[in-house]
């Protein structure tokens, strides 16, 4: 029996045994399926248009899938056993937004000379580039990390490798980054870059790497290496014989991605800048030319839009700023496409709209109902509320004890940067509102974006970056949340608006 799968950029016809679950089918022939919750059937994300033959849908499809996709054939993957010959389209998710600039701080472009490539690694997106000796960006690409569809956030794919599951998440992320980095250059005819490097959280370096970090998964939290590492990117399966090197960790839950971000934003003074790296494992960094501290906290994968209802990572047609005015809804999407979905700021915008307008108690009870429709087609629910509520009580009560242990007041701080993948379209003004850092930082504060890439252009571009990103990995204090009565205390004083 054959399976024909249609893409955006192919058609393809695979042989499969009767009875295979159609996603886990489609994820091994290398199709990116937007499963998030690794098929366990609680995301309702893996949405595929059944070409023919005509599925009944089942009980849990009709109650996540809407009457206008029953009728147009959209079912979950993870739902559908492959009995007979099938015919499937794979929905497109677009492409990811990446930095918009073609540099970063410091970088001053050189014409000819060699050319680098440096590449983040998220939990949720890939995004790779080549650069110029002078750290200037020639061409950037950023995708959803293939490996999404076995997990959406860190502890779910350590799991997975804990399960046995290491060579198909190294193989998944390496084969992506490698056709990026040749796409790259073939639609850019340049050349081969120099070598490689590589920024990411510790988790995705331990996969990326192929070390096992299945330690991560239960305490005491233990990864097999933080030092950056070296090696060769044929052996890595990129497809490119060039070095690979990568930052610095700073612990196990603040990794090279952090290292990288403090390395973009660093300046030498005293006085203190706060980082918050928002994702599925949130980072905070608060540090000036004498002391870094650094922690993590589980924020989970609402910026991300893997827990919202409606929601979806930065890519076209993501709705990522929202406004009330007089009652009326004022929408703007990622790429003024039709709206799709609600990506991280769009949330924290919505979240903030209806504080303003009475929408929602200070508890996060929805007064508007179940639901409060966004726009046509997209709606906020009330568990994407507390979806939220818990995402920004972790990090808020993270920012608390970093801000306590450097015995600092919130004026005494310069500035605050919010980076990540959705960090260009961020509000800080609605940030602050909603509670994400203290309110009185909301005038110092700005979106930075992806401050992991821009860091490790820097050091893959600047030795004396690379040496810098190794201080701060050595000097800086990790602050624990997890056994901390205080941290506990300030999470549930957060959980309020």
């Amino acid at each position: 029996m054959r399976l024909k799968i249609k893409s955006e950029k192919e058609q393809e016809t695979a042989d499969f045994f009767c009875g295979n679950k159609m996603l886990y089918f489609m994820l091994r022939c290398g199709y990116d399926v937007n499963a998030v919750c690794g098929g366990n059937g609680s995301c309702f994300k893996c949405k595929v248009k059944v070409l023919y033959p005509y599925i009944e849908p089942s009980d849990r499809e009709l109650s996540a899938l809407d009457p206008a996709e029953i009728e147009s054939m959209i079912r979950l993957a993870c739902d559908i056993k492959l009995r007979e010959d099938t015919s499937v389209e794979i929905l497109s998710n677009g492409n990811m937004e990446v930095m918009k600039t073609s540099s970063v701080p410091g970088a001053a472009g050189s014409a000819g000379g060699k050319v680098r490539a440096v590449v983040d690694i998220g939990t949720t997106t890939v995004v790779a580039a080549l650069v110029d000796e002078g750290a200037a960006v020639i061409a950037a690409a950023g995708e959803k990390n293939k490996q999404a569809a076995y997990g959406a956030d860190v502890i779910a794919r350590v799991k997975y490798v804990t399960n046995g599951g290491l060579g198909e998440l190294q193989k998944s992320v390496s084969v992506q980054i490698g056709r990026m980095l040749k796409e790259l250059i073939n639609n850019d005819n340049t050349v081969n870059p120099e070598d490689i490097t590589v920024c990411g959280n510790t988790a995705m370096l331990h996969m990326f790497f192929g070390r096992d970090c299945s330690g991560l998964g239960f305490f005491p939290y233990t990864a097999d290496f933080l030092a950056g590492q070296t090696a060769n990117g044929a052996d890595l399966n990129l497809g490119l014989d060039v070095p690979v090197r990568s930052l610095p960790c700073i612990a196990s839950f603040a990794g090279a991605d952090l290292t990288a971000g403090i390395v973009s934003e660093y300046q030498d003074t005293e006085k203190y800048t706060l980082l918050i790296d928002l994702g599925t494992n949130a980072e905070v960094a608060l540090f000036n030319n004498q002391r870094i501290l650094a922690s993590s906290a589980a924020a989970g994968p609402a910026f991300e839009g893997a827990s919202i209802k409606q929601g979806m990572g930065a890519t076209p047609g993501a709705v990522c700023s929202f406004e009330l005015v007089n009652g009326n809804a004022r929408v703007k999407t990622i790429g003024n496409a039709l709206p799709a979905g609600i990506c991280g700021s769009g949330l924290i915008d919505i979240v903030a709209e209806l504080l303003k307008n009475n929408l929602i108690d200070d508890t996060g009870f929805l007064l508007a109902g179940k639901e409060f429709e966004v726009c046509e087609g997209i709606s906020l629910y009330a568990e994407d509320i507390r979806e939220l509520q818990l995402a920004k009580a972790a990090i808020a009560a993270a920012i608390d004890i970093l801000i306590l242990t450097a015995g600092l007041e919130p004026e005494d701080i310069s500035r605050v940067l919010i980076s990540g993948g959705f960090g260009s379209f961020i509000n800080p003004e609605n940030a602050a509102l909603i509670g994400l850092f203290p309110a009185e930082l909301r005038k110092k504060t700005a979106a930075v974006g992806n401050s992991s890439l821009a860091g490790g252009i820097l050091c893959a571009a600047r030795p004396d970056k690379m040496a810098l990103a190794e201080k701060i990995a050595a000097s800086a204090e990790y602050v624990d949340l997890a056994n901390s009565a205080e941290f506990a205390e300030r999470y549930i004083e957060h959980m309020m608006f």
